[in-house]
């Protein structure tokens, strides 16, 4: 028994997704990430401290306080997270790493934004 029309159809559908997200996983994975990054550190829109991310660095930490609240960030190998948070949610703990230009983290309780800035090959718009 042969193919329906319906299954080839379905076919060239699962093909044509199939290639697309080959094509984005590599152009996501041949972007190359600059040695050193810069990490902003920003709460309640005022820029605390920049901090340099280079490949190889050894672990740090620092704590940034809010009205008697505290997130903890951590630095290791050319990226930043937020390792620890008074927030209720902790949306900025579960961001995870960031890695990137563009990657950014939010805690809205404590009015603190993490963000990498730097060149990126890839904009907003194809993003």
């Amino acid at each position: 028994m042969g193919m329906k029309r319906g299954d080839r159809a379905m076919l060239v559908i699962l093909t044509v997704m199939l290639a697309a997200s080959c094509v984005v996983w590599g152009i996501r994975s041949l972007t190359k990430v600059p040695d050193v990054l810069n990490a902003e550190i920003i709460q309640d829109g005022k820029l605390l401290q920049s901090v340099a991310l280079k490949k190889g660095d050894p672990a740090g930490e620092f704590a940034v306080e809010y009205k008697g609240r505290r997130n903890i960030l951590r630095t290791e190998d050319g990226s930043i997270a937020v390792i620890s948070a008074d927030c209720p949610d902790k949306d900025c703990v579960k961001r995870g790493w960031l890695r990137r230009p563009g990657d950014s983290a939010v805690c809205l309780p404590n009015r603190l934004v993490v963000r990498i800035s730097g060149k990126t090959e890839v904009d907003g718009v194809t993003w």
